[in-house]
C-alpha cells in the first residue's frame, strides 16, 4: 500500500487495509470458500488499487468498507466467468451472495466483529504447525506483508512466503472450512491467536518497514483484540489479561517516544509526565487479574518487565536487577536473540559497557543476529559508552544497512555523529 498517509484517500485506504482486511477476507471466504483464499486476497488488493483511483476523483464513499467488499466480490465473480465455469452455478452463487447480504448487510462500524475473530481462530487450525498458524493469521487477518512477517519471525522473506503458501495448500488439501471452532476447541487454538495479536502489537510499536517507527493503529488494534479476548467468557484467562496489561504499559509511553520533529526519544530521555497514566492504571487492573490461578506464561513475565519501567519515577530509579531476573526467566523458558539481547542490556546497566560487549560477542556466536539491526545498535551504543568511538561508527553503519525505517535511520545518523565526535576527541 502507498505510504503517503498525508493524502486523505490513501490514509483511509491504509486504515481500512489494516483494520478491515481480515473482516473482508472473512466475509468473502464465507461465500466463496477457503479454496479460493488466494483469489480473495488478490481481489481485495485490486479493490484497494481501484479505490485509490476512484476515490481521488469521486471522494470517499459513505461506507468505504462496503464499497471495497462489493468491488472485490464482483472481481471474483468476473474471474469465475472468465474461467468459463458453468453459468448456472455462477449465477446461483451471485444470487445467493446478494440474498445473504440483504439479510445480513456487511457492517464495518466495529473494530472487532465476529467475522474477524472467526478468521483468526480458523487460521490457527491444528493441521498447521504453530508458526504456520501465526504466519497465516498475520497475512490473512492482520494484512501483514511477507516482509513484515519475516521481521516478526526474524526470518527471511523467502522462508515466510513458502511457509504461508504451504499452509494454504495444506488447508485446501484437507478441505478445511474457514469457520469458528466449537467452544471446546477454542482453548487449543488460543495460544497461536495470542501470539498473532502479540506480533501485531510489536509491529505497531516498532514498525519494521515504515516511514514511522510506531504504527499506533496497529498498537490499539492489538489492544482492542486483546480486550475482546479478555472479556469473552471462552478466552477470559490469566495469560490474556497479562498480555493486555503488557500492551497497555507499553502503549502508555507512546506520547513520549518522539519529539516535535518526529525523531525517536530513547527511554532514558523521555518526559515521563507525558506517559498515559490512564493506560498504566488500566494495565494494573489487568495485571492484577492475570495473577489469578497458578499459570505463569511469558506474557506474565513480560508484563512484569513493562510494569517495572512504568512505575519507576525516573530512569535512574529503574530496578535493573529485577529486569535482569525477568529476562533470565524468559531465557530459561525459551531463549531467543531478542530475549538474550535485552537481558544483556540489563546486565550492562548493572555492570559496565565492557562486560556487556563481552556477552554480546558470545550472543553473536550462539545466534544468527547478522540481519538483526537492534543487535548492532546495541553493540554500537555500548562501544561508544566504552570509549571505542570508531568501532561504534562501524556497528551503527551495519545497523543502517539492515533497516529502511526512516525514524530509525535519523536516530542512527545522530548516534554516528556523536560516536565520530567522541572518536576524534579520543
Amino acid at each position: 500500500m502507498n505510504n503517503d498517509e498525508t493524502n486523505p484517500v490513501n490514509e483511509s485506504i491504509n486504515h481500512l487495509f489494516r483494520h478491515k482486511s481480515g473482516q473482508m477476507v472473512s466475509v468473502l471466504a464465507r461465500y466463496f470458500g477457503l479454496e479460493k483464499l488466494d483469489l480473495i486476497e488478490d481481489a481485495i488488493q485490486d479493490a484497494m488499487i481501484r479505490a485509490m483511483k476512484v476515490w481521488s476523483i469521486q471522494g470517499i464513499p459513505q461506507n468505504p468498507g462496503g464499497w471495497l467488499i462489493e468491488v472485490a466480490k464482483n472481481r471474483l465473480l468476473d474471474y469465475l466467468r472468465r474461467e468459463k465455469r458453468n453459468a448456472g452455478p455462477v449465477d446461483e452463487l451471485e444470487n445467493s451472495i446478494v440474498a445473504v447480504e440483504e439479510l445480513n448487510p456487511v457492517s464495518f462500524t466495529n473494530e472487532i466483529n465476529e467475522d474477524e475473530l472467526q478468521m483468526m481462530f480458523a487460521c490457527c487450525h491444528p493441521h498447521l504447525t504453530p508458526d504456520s498458524q501465526v504466519a497465516l493469521t498475520l497475512k490473512t487477518v492482520g494484512g501483514f506483508s511477507v516482509g513484515e512477517i519475516a521481521s516478526a519471525f526474524l526470518s527471511s522473506e523467502d522462508s515466510v512466503a513458502k511457509m504461508v503458501t504451504r499452509a494454504k495448500q495444506k488447508l485446501r488439501q484437507k478441505n478445511v472450512r474457514l469457520e469458528m471452532p466449537t467452544p471446546e476447541k477454542i482453548d487449543s487454538r488460543l495460544e497461536a491467536v495470542l501470539k498473532a495479536v502479540y506480533l501485531i502489537f510489536n509491529e505497531g510499536y516498532n514498525a519494521a518497514n515504515h516511514e514511522l517507527l510506531v504504527r499506533k493503529d496497529l498498537c490499539f488494534e492489538a489492544i482492542r483484540l486483546a480486550g475482546f479476548l479478555a472479556n469473552h467468557p471462552l478466552t477470559n484467562q490469566p495469560k490474556v489479561h497479562a498480555m493486555l496489561a503488557l500492551f497497555m504499559f507499553q502503549a502508555s509511553r507512546l506520547p513520549a517516544r518522539f519529539d516535535d520533529q518526529n525523531d525517536i526519544v530513547i527511554l532514558e530521555a523521555q518526559d515521563r509526565s507525558l506517559w498515559d497514566k490512564r493506560l498504566i492504571a488500566a494495565g494494573l487492573r489487568h495485571f492484577r487479574a492475570s495473577a489469578k490461578g497458578i499459570e505463569m506464561s511469558d506474557y506474565h513475565i513480560e508484563s512484569q518487565l513493562a510494569l517495572e519501567h512504568s512505575l519507576a519515577p525516573d530512569y535512574k530509579s529503574t530496578d535493573w536487577g529485577q529486569i535482569f531476573k525477568c529476562y533470565e526467566m524468559l531465557a530459561a523458558r525459551c531463549s531467543s536473540p531478542v530475549i538474550e539481547l535485552n537481558k544483556n542490556i540489563a546486565l550492562a546497566k548493572l555492570t559496565d559497557a565492557a562486560t556487556g560487549l563481552e556477552v554480546l560477542e558470545k550472543l553473536r556466536a550462539d545466534f544468527d543476529v547478522e540481519n538483526y539491526p537492534l543487535y548492532f545498535i546495541t553493540v554500537g551504543e555500548l562501544q561508544a559508552e566504552a570509549g571505542r568511538g570508531a568501532e561504534a561508527v562501524k556497528s551503527l553503519e551495519t545497523a543502517e544497512k539492515l533497516t529502511t525505517n526512516k525514524s530509525v535511520l535519523r536516530f542512527l545518523a545522530k548516534k554516528k555523529e556523536a560516536a565520530r565526535t567522541s572518536a576524534t576527541k579520543g
